[in-house]
């Protein structure tokens, strides 16, 4: 996952302070029985705070040391309690992590991995017991920048950093077979700023009781 790009970004980049439009949106149907929720690749935590300051259990997690050290930092002057651990979320044990029931919120984060780590990540997803919901945001293979930069892989590029970008059946196919799928969309709209307009996969799951 490039972490010496990530530590260099992380180290110059302005935190934002307003959530995205993705963690709205799941705010709006999080369920009671969420438990905590790991918001994975973290970045800026934007989105972390937002959850901690609506009253749910949150714990970041980032490989950038200088994303995180400006996350505690920030919680700390806001006086929030919001637990950051500087991980790769596709091998960390969220089961001991959590110490109870779990939920995954990876926005921006599983485009970022290759097929290898998203294996490994989806499996400790499949795999654990106390995982309640799982909510995805990524970016499409129908994307502006896909084909932009050097092809390193299926779906796989480089510009500036790596993107592996999601087939949305694909997904879907994947998490259906273990997961009630609640919401499935891609589109644009999504993810605007002042540079871009990606078009986006979203996802929430319920994991299904066996």
């Amino acid at each position: 996952m490039q972490k010496d790009y990530w530590e260099q970004y992380y180290q110059s980049k302005l935190s934002q302070t307003q959530p995205s439009d993705f963690a709205k949106y799941c705010i709006s149907i999080f369920k009671p029985d969420l438990g905590c929720l790991f918001d994975v690749g973290c970045g800026d935590a934007r989105d972390s705070i937002y959850f901690s300051s609506n009253s749910i259990s949150v714990i970041g997690i980032d490989q950038s040391k200088n994303a995180i050290k400006k996350n505690i930092s920030a919680v700390n002057k806001l006086n929030i309690n919001t637990t950051f651990l500087i991980d790769d979320f596709t091998s960390c044990d969220y089961k001991k992590l959590a110490g109870g029931p779990f939920s995954i919120y990876s926005r921006f984060t599983l485009h970022a991995i290759t097929h290898d780590q998203e294996k490994n990540f989806l499996h400790k997803c499949i795999t654990s017991a106390k995982l309640r919901y799982l909510f995805i945001e990524a970016r499409s293979v129908k994307d502006n920048l896909y084909g932009k930069g050097e092809n390193v892989g299926r779906d796989e590029f480089i510009t500036t950093h790596y993107r592996r970008f999601v087939r949305p059946n694909e997904l879907r196919n994947k998490i259906s077979k273990y997961f009630d799928i609640l919401y499935f969309e891609e589109g644009y709209g999504f993810a605007k700023n002042n540079y871009e307009d990606p078009c986006i996969v979203r996802l929430i799951a319920k994991k299904m009781i066996v």
